[in-house]
């Protein structure tokens, strides 16, 4: 139960920090066991809890699992990796063999789900190298959020806390921060035409707003709206020299809106009409061949 508490401590002070901070709760804990229903902790002690059954691999961000034995894995959470392995496939292992692993979900537009093992049975609280579940946990809210946030926890959960090299947690883990952002560039070139926000790709990655922001422009040197219109404007400028679709019609199926929409802020951005640009690739693509035509013409004629 101590080490249980201290992971979900970790995560409620995240949430309380970025409350304070005007952001909304990034995280939900949820206690989950095989049946669901009461069941006894090491401690004794009984807890309340939902069943497995009642939810997809995609509905969490991250897994941390109490089990007796950290070694014995696959032998002691028989059930819970037959349950991931329905709705998702295991992807690499982490800090040590059986203690972490990272699975990927089978709907292709979530990314890889994060699996920490750790001893329950009393006999400490480490995974079996040294990295501790809060640690791990602190790790996590470190890539989601920022390391400021991350280190004010360990203070509120350490009142001994010591300033440490976050090498070793840096090696622990699975799903990086880069990865998460690169899912959610994907997510939003899948999904260009739902009216989806900068606020809904944040919770894709699940990372508040705020730090999903500053981690995409890092990473892509622009906002995430600027990368959302720039791949719906790829598609509208394909359409319009690929098809004759009315641009009414081309702006409802990239997500603009309508043509009224789309035409304002395509003259803001290329300088002429949706109409203009697509009579200028047409003209463009006959070009090559107008000339040769004019040439047969006039040798013809001189032939004559």
């Amino acid at each position: 139960m101590l080490t249980t508490g201290a992971v979900g401590d970790a995560f409620r002070l995240a949430n309380e920090f970025e409350k304070a901070g005007g952001d909304e709760p990034p995280y939900r804990l949820s206690v989950l066991s095989d049946e669901g229903g009461l069941v006894t902790s090491s401690s004794s002690i009984l807890i309340w809890t939902q069943s497995l059954e009642r939810y997809n691999l995609a509905d969490f961000h991250a897994f941390f699992v109490a089990c007796r034995d950290t070694t014995g894995t696959a032998e002691s959470n028989g059930r819970f990796l037959s349950w991931i392995s329905r709705h998702g496939s295991i992807a690499s292992r982490g800090i040590q063999q059986g203690a972490s692993l990272a699975v990927v979900c089978r709907n292709p537009l979530q990314s890889t789900v994060p699996v920490f093992f750790f001893d329950d049975g009393g006999g400490g609280a480490s995974t079996g190298g040294g990295v501790a579940p809060a640690d791990l946990a602190l790790a996590q809210i470190e890539r989601d959020l920022d390391s400021e946030t991350a280190r004010k926890i360990a203070r509120a959960l350490q009142p001994n806390y010591i300033e440490r090299n976050t090498h070793d947690l840096d090696d622990a883990s699975i799903v990086t921060t880069t990865e998460k952002i690169r899912e959610s560039a994907r997510w939003i070139k899948e999904n260009y035409s739902q009216a989806i926000s900068v606020a809904k790709a944040a919770e894709f990655a699940a990372m508040s707003k705020r730090n999903f922001q500053r981690r995409f422009k890092c990473e892509f040197g622009m906002t995430p709206l600027e990368y959302l219109l720039r791949t719906r404007f790829d598609v509208v400028r394909a359409m319009l020299r690929n098809t004759d679709l009315p641009v009414d019609k081309i702006a409802r199926r990239c997500g603009m809106g309508d043509g009224n929409r789309l035409g304002r802020l395509f003259k803001e951005r290329y300088g002429v009409s949706p109409t203009q640009f697509r009579a200028q690739q047409h003209i463009d693509s006959e070009e090559p061949w107008s000339k040769p035509e004019e040439a047969w013409n006039t040798a013809t004629e001189i032939a004559r």
